[in-house]
């Protein structure tokens, strides 16, 4: 039996930083991969494939400033601007 990883308490304060997922990359609606934080099952996907939750990525970024695993998605370009002349 294998001992499961224990959830770790949420960070909080003023260097979180949200990840922006909206890409459908993100989701495999067919197969759950234990998370690769808390070990608990998630369909969600980090870009480089990682099985991740979002919130999970997000704790993991605050706790670990100075390295990139867990990135947010390129800023889509927005059919409000108008940049041209």
């Amino acid at each position: 039996m294998t001992a499961a990883r224990q959830p770790h308490p949420p960070v909080t304060g003023p260097g979180r930083r949200l990840l922006v997922w909206r890409d459908s990359c993100h989701f495999n609606r067919w197969e759950d991969k234990p998370c690769v934080v808390c070990d608990r099952p998630t369909p969600l996907r980090s870009h480089r494939g990682e099985p991740v939750h979002k919130v999970c990525a997000e704790d993991w970024n605050t706790a670990h400033p100075t390295e990139v695993r867990f990135v947010s998605d390129a800023e889509p370009k927005s059919c409000t601007k108008r940049d041209h002349a």
